[in-house]
């Protein structure tokens, strides 16, 4: 299906996740899943260049501890150093952070371990470098320097990339930073950081394997709802790692979800977002499938939303999620700013009316058209289809106000007004008079003014409704308005 969607050349991997140890298996325990990645265009990514990469697991930890020690000590690099030895020290041995306990020492540019100097292989150059303190010339490594002439060599002591020991009486060694710095070029531990930005920590690639018990989902959807609503949900903190892998970090990217469950991944973005203050958004998708309080994989779910008086389906499950884990965030954050908000739309027909005219009665269906919409629609209903139609976000920021009776949406500050209100001719000038303020008010370069065709002249008369709107609003604001349209 996704080579039909994708096509089988933009397949860049498939991942491996390996869930748990089934121990009730007879023969081998298959408790396994597989992630397909494709790109859009696996061509565009090796034209633009583009690296996926993610930081080592406990390198993070490390940079905030020396910000932290730096902030509190100064510009003391051995007193920073050795506080963070003994923070090294103080890790349970399993911490993510003690793999990379070698970054030990300390300069002005964060952490950084000692590395070889010497050619790879053997048979390198075997210059003199002078020691700066003895003057005498530094002992050769066996396998000769690693640089290969003197000028490079030199080059590398004036960056400072290069450490002496205290004596000429053995050879030197290089720095390799944990943000490692763009001339420190190759490091066996990282991956080649020749073009990196100084500002990044080591990072590595992805490897097709993943293991991480589903068992820890379960537990953490279950503590959120208060009972088991899913056998299986999406883990909502690697799929967080798998977005930031993708996106390059991108804190404004767009996830869609076509499957979206129990909805791991819009949690995984909140939670993202209020790690890092960014303004990722989500699309999901979820079929208003039934549960049924009979059928035994479905009956705690179907429970779980009869108590609280919601439909019996599984995107009632999706939503409810959202909100609890949105609720929880903000409580986790109480002095961050955090949309952890969302809007709901369900796949409908057109809210105007299809021209199907009764042949033998066209009078009747000529009037019946004039009110092009259908029965039971909203105003906020005939907003989305405009919004649609018109090519705009859904998530453009929106405020309204009453003005001579009617309700008014101001969106993308003022650059569209929406009015879809029944108009009658007596309320046109307080209504365009009352919009034409507003504008001024949120002074946008140009704006858009849409009505509804069907409630112009809502006590007959059409005409000079249309007409006196359309003049107010002009005579006002002049080339500020784009277009007078209705729907």
């Amino acid at each position: 299906m996704l080579d039909e969607v994708f096509g089988q050349e933009n397949f860049l991997a498939t991942i491996m996740w390996d869930k748990s140890r089934k121990n009730d298996a007879k023969l081998i325990s298959a408790g396994h899943d597989y992630i397909l990645i494709y790109a859009r265009s696996k061509s565009r990514l090796r034209s633009d260049g583009v690296m996926w990469r993610e930081s080592k697991p406990g390198t993070k930890e490390i940079w905030e501890k020396y910000l932290e020690l730096r902030a509190a000590i100064g510009e003391n690099d051995a007193l920073v150093e050795q506080s963070l030895q003994e923070w090294f020290r103080s890790l349970p041995k399993d911490h993510p952070s003690r793999k990379w306990s070698r970054y030990k020492r300390v300069d002005k540019y964060g952490p950084w371990r000692d590395r070889d100097i010497s050619w790879p292989g053997g048979g390198g150059p075997t210059y003199d470098v002078l020691h700066p303190v003895t003057k005498k010339p530094c002992k050769v490594p066996e396998r000769g320097w690693i640089y290969a002439d003197p000028a490079e060599m030199q080059r590398q002591i004036n960056l400072g990339a290069v450490e002496f020991r205290e004596t000429h009486e053995d050879p030197p060694f290089r720095k390799f930073h944990l943000k490692p710095r763009s001339y420190e070029t190759f490091d066996d531990d990282f991956e080649d950081v020749e073009d990196a930005a100084d500002d990044e920590l080591a990072t590595q690639v992805r490897t097709t394997y993943l293991y991480k018990q589903s068992q820890v989902s379960v537990k953490d959807l279950r503590d959120l709802m208060g009972a088991k609503i899913f056998t299986n949900p999406k883990d909502y903190q690697e799929l967080n790692k798998l977005f930031e892998y993708v996106s390059g970090g991108k804190q404004d990217c767009l996830v869609m979800d076509f499957f979206a469950g129990s909805g791991s991944t819009g949690h995984a973005l909140q939670v993202a977002n209020a790690s890092d203050g960014g303004r990722r958004r989500f699309i999901l998708v979820q079929l208003p499938e039934p549960l049924s309080t009979t059928k035994k994989e479905q009956k705690s779910s179907a429970k779980f939303l009869e108590s609280m008086g919601k439909p019996l389906n599984i995107a009632e499950l999706t939503k409810e999620r959202l909100r609890r884990a949105g609720a929880k965030i903000r409580e986790e954050h109480p002095d961050a700013t955090i949309d952890t908000g969302f809007r709901v739309y369900k796949l409908a027909t057109s809210n105007l009316k299809p021209w199907q005219p009764d042949a033998g009665d066209l009078e009747a269906s000529i009037l019946d058209a004039v009110d092009n919409v259908l029965p039971g629609r909203t105003e906020e209903d005939l907003l989305v289809e405009l919004l649609l139609k018109t090519g705009i976000d859904l998530t453009l920021p929106e405020e309204k106000r009453s003005i001579a009776g009617q309700t008014v949406h101001a969106l993308g500050g003022g650059t569209l007004m929406v009015c879809l209100g029944n108009i009658g001719a007596n309320d046109a000038e307080a209504l365009g008079q009352g919009m034409a303020d507003w504008v001024d008010e949120l002074d946008p370069v140009q704006a858009t003014v849409y009505f509804k065709d069907a409630g112009l002249g809502a006590d007959g008369n059409r005409a000079a409704t249309k007409a006196n709107l359309a003049a107010i609003l002009r005579q006002r604001l002049g080339d500020r308005i784009a277009k007078i349209a209705s729907i």
